[in-house]
């Protein structure tokens, strides 16, 4: 399998020496509309989840959980979803995810509605928020059905292109979820209080006097030392004196309820797209052979075998440890921007911005020079640019370089996870057999949301050193990343033998 790829056409060959697989366009168009239209749901919500978990009193332990809840689901469901639609085919899977999604994000939309003191079928709005977590990643868990689908489109040479595609398709959806996500939002900076704080501020009386931030960190402060980003938060929402009733109104508002219900509504109209345009992309006339051979939809020992094959181990590890390290970053940038006194609205656009890179790295760069330099040496070049900017992030939280600066490093790091992502899971789709296409690529995008679990837990836990303490360990990890992507290299060598 060389590691040197051309652009593909109407038809090409399978780096096996199979048959010519003509390309399916119109599959690969849809995929990418049904995958973006639902990943827009995703980039609405995903940052809210840390301002979330502060507004209903989440602990560090109980926020990594809510954050890895979704990346769990995922590593449990990934591997079984893309079995089966190996088995009754890729159409029907993706459909049950988006109703799925659909579902979840309603009752997500409804749950914050609620406040902070709400309570629906006995449980309180954390809960919920937790319930709606899992089944939102039980449904994108199909993501990998949706990559097989791709891999069902193209041939070898184009498979590189065409997880781009994807990836393009996530940057978009991430890229404009964060700003519908702003557009739904306040300025206003968010308060992480503890019940007595909480509590306190509802006994406030509805007075017209004013209120400056002095007096509010101090009447806040009897009830609980507040964290150096709240105090931030309290400077912002009172720049200029307010009304004790506006400052109380601020503080007791539930979060938006408009960013659940609207990722609710594009889920639905994904749903509708698929069920009229999504063609079956995968032959199903050999279904029964292909559970035969590589075991039933809910069989771990197909997972353990796609671990100690050395032809899918290598790249394996390189996806879970790449993916590791970047999670760390997505679950602990928000909780950085705090630090640096960011509202809501300003955090959306940061998130915004990346997914515009994401966008324009994978949809316009990857697939026009991934081609031309191969997986491969892709996937070293990401590895690299990841290193830098997550050194480069680190600098900016413990205090050497600017704040301001985060703008200018973060490009660096998500070109190089653009670089990065889509290169491995083509070399993890070519080494798989084309009947197992759907669960191989479930068993790495299982890995992935096991590295997604992990993450964001770790990552927040080691704020508690200090704001740079996550991207050094990302940097750190990221290293070994690039030994495993170079080992990725030494078995393509000894395959070839």
């Amino acid at each position: 399998m060389s590691d040197n790829s051309n652009a593909a056409g109407d038809q090409v060959d399978d780096a096996a020496g199979a048959p010519a697989k003509p390309r399916n366009k119109s599959a690969l168009l849809i995929v990418f509309v049904v995958v973006f239209i639902d990943l827009l749901g995703f980039g609405i919500v995903l940052p809210l989840l840390p301002r979330y978990g502060a507004h209903f009193n989440a602990s560090r332990m109980q926020l990594g959980l809510l954050m890895a809840s979704f990346s769990a689901m995922q590593f449990l469901f990934a591997p079984m979803w893309g079995a089966l639609s190996d088995r009754i085919g890729r159409r029907p899977i993706l459909i049950v995810g988006l109703l799925g999604s659909t579902l979840s994000y309603a009752m997500f939309g409804y749950a914050t509605s609620l406040g902070r003191n709400g309570m629906l079928l006995g449980l309180g709005v954390l809960p919920w928020l937790f319930i709606t977590r899992i089944a939102a990643g039980i449904a994108g868990a199909t993501i990998s059905t949706a990559q097989a689908v791709i891999a069902d489109s193209t041939g070898a040479e184009g498979r590189g292109k065409g997880m781009a595609l994807v990836g393009a398709a996530f940057g978009i959806g991430f890229t404009f979820g964060p700003l519908i996500g702003a557009a739904c939002t306040t300025e206003n900076p968010s308060l992480a209080l503890n019940d007595a704080q909480y509590a306190a501020v509802q006994s406030w009386d509805e007075s017209a006097d004013n209120m400056t931030s002095e007096q509010l960190i101090n009447l806040l402060s009897k009830d609980g030392e507040l964290q150096e980003a709240d105090s931030q938060s309290a400077v912002q929402l009172l720049t200029e004196p307010k009304k004790t009733s506006e400052v109380k109104a601020a503080l007791l508002a539930p979060p938006s309820a408009l960013p659940g219900f609207i990722a609710a509504a594009l889920s639905a109209f994904a749903l509708l797209f698929a069920v009229a345009k999504l063609p079956e992309s995968r032959p199903i006339s050999n279904a029964a052979e292909s559970s035969r051979r590589h075991g039933g939809i809910f069989a771990m020992g197909a997972v353990f075998r796609h671990l100690t094959a050395t032809k899918f181990a290598v790249v394996l590890s390189a996806i879970f440890i790449t993916t590791f390290a970047f999670a760390q970053f997505e679950s602990t940038l928000s909780l950085l921007t705090r630090e640096f006194g960011y509202s809501s609205k300003r955090n959306f656009l940061l998130f915004a911005y990346i997914g515009a890179i994401l966008m324009v790295g994978q949809g316009f760069l990857v697939r026009r020079f991934l081609p031309k330099i191969g997986e491969y040496r892709m996937a070293l070049l990401g590895v690299a640019l990841m290193t830098i900017g997550f050194v480069l992030i680190a600098l900016t939280g413990n205090g050497t370089l600017p704040p301001s600066a985060l703008w200018y490093i973060l490009p660096v790091v998500t070109i190089g996870f653009s670089a990065v992502t889509p290169s491995l899971q083509s070399l993890l789709s070519q080494a798989a057999a084309d009947d197992e296409q759907g669960a191989v690529l479930g068993t790495g995008q299982s890995l992935s949301s096991l590295a997604r679990i992990l993450g964001p837990y770790i990552g927040i836990q080691l704020l508690d050193f200090s704001p740079a303490t996550p991207y050094f360990a990302g940097a750190g990890l990221m290293v070994i990343g690039g030994l495993a992507v170079s080992a990725i290299k030494v078995n393509k060598a000894d395959n070839a033998v």
